[in-house]
């Protein structure tokens, strides 16, 4: 958030600037000729296309069926009344003219924004706690069966040969083991953030100066005047005062 607002006030800093300069040098900074011949085809396709078969885009008068010449309505807006719509008027007289139009439009609109403040977000307070929980369990289980068995004679052997003990006679030993184990190992990670914070709107006096602050005044939308209040068929007019009459 600290940061967000660092940037925050090095773009408003930077539009401070930009809107305190005149309108032919923003207009140069801001405003391209493509970005013009875009914007008349956008607003007049009836009259204007644009041209890409070459290199440079251009604009051209869109074709027409009459062979009169034609001069649109909208050319008065740009004090080009009366005059012939044309490829050489378009690119030559008209672009410029609406270059610098759109211009003053972005510049005014930049202003009036401008006038009303950046609004941010200070942090006043706040606690940031995080917690790491283990848990392991293991579980071991081992299992041995053991056994032991001597055989005396074999199967075959009958009941009378037993009591011959200089036979040999043989030990089997068995051994079985079974070992089991289990291990389970449980991480749990969590956290809480509590910010105390607050808005605040930083006026304009804080980046600019007196000189600049008069600049983007001029720039920035004016208010429209209030409506004329036109007295009521019902409401009485004012008295008016008589002259002073001579005495007699």
């Amino acid at each position: 958030m600290v940061d967000a607002s660092i940037r925050q006030m090095e773009a408003y800093a930077d539009l401070v600037s930009a809107v305190a300069k005149d309108v032919d040098r923003f207009t140069s900074d801001n405003v391209t000729t493509n970005q013009v011949r875009d914007w008349l085809v956008e607003r007049f396709p009836a009259d204007v296309e644009l041209d890409l078969s070459g290199g440079q885009p251009r604009l051209r008068a869109r074709p027409t069926t009459n062979s009169d010449a034609r001069s649109p309505a909208w050319l008065e807006d740009y004090g080009l009344d009366g005059e012939e719509l044309s490829d050489e008027l378009l690119e030559e007289q008209l672009i410029p003219l609406a270059r610098r139009r759109i211009g003053e439009q972005r510049l005014q609109t930049l202003a009036t924004m401008v006038l009303m403040g950046m609004n941010r977000i200070v942090v006043q307070d706040g606690t940031i706690s995080a917690k790491v929980r283990f848990r392991a369990s293991a579980r071991d289980q081992a299992r041995v069966n053991y056994a032991q068995s001597s055989d005396p004679g074999g199967v075959g052997a009958s009941w009378g040969s037993r009591g011959n003990y200089n036979r040999a006679s043989m030990m089997v030993s068995t051994l079985g083991t079974n070992v089991q184990a289990d291990t389970e190992l449980k991480a749990e990670l969590f956290g809480e953030v509590k910010i105390n914070f607050a808005s605040e709107t930083l006026p304009l006096e804080s980046f600019a100066d007196a000189a600049q602050m008069l600049l983007v005044q001029r720039h920035a939308r004016q208010p429209a005047a209030p409506p004329a209040q036109i007295p009521s068929a019902t409401s009485h007019p004012p008295p008016v005062a008589l002259p002073p009459q001579p005495e007699t």
